[in-house]
């Protein structure tokens, strides 16, 4: 019987403190700025990192940025931050 009261509870904090729904599903969140500057968050991990290729290791599937001059501008722990000439993002 306490469940509703537990996801409506669940909800009310949600929604005061802003979190957007993409974050809490773990849904990854891909940012393009041109050929040149991705931003992706929510993803888990780096699995092979060179100047042509970035795969990153998400929840279910992966993600490989393809291009020229790659690099990791930054990283974090919720965010990574791709820039050089991208030529292709794919889901693997």
């Amino acid at each position: 019987m306490k469940k509703p009261h537990l996801k409506q509870s669940m909800k009310a904090f949600v929604e005061a403190a802003q979190i957007p729904e993409d974050v809490l599903k773990g849904n990854v969140l891909v940012t393009m700025e041109g050929q040149e500057h991705v931003v992706i968050e929510n993803f888990r991990g780096i699995s092979s990192y060179t100047a042509q290729e970035i795969r990153l290791v998400t929840n279910g599937k992966k993600i490989c940025v393809s291009g020229k001059n790659l690099r990791i501008v930054s990283y974090t722990k919720e965010e990574i931050e791709i820039s050089g000439h991208i030529c292709k993002l794919e889901y693997l």
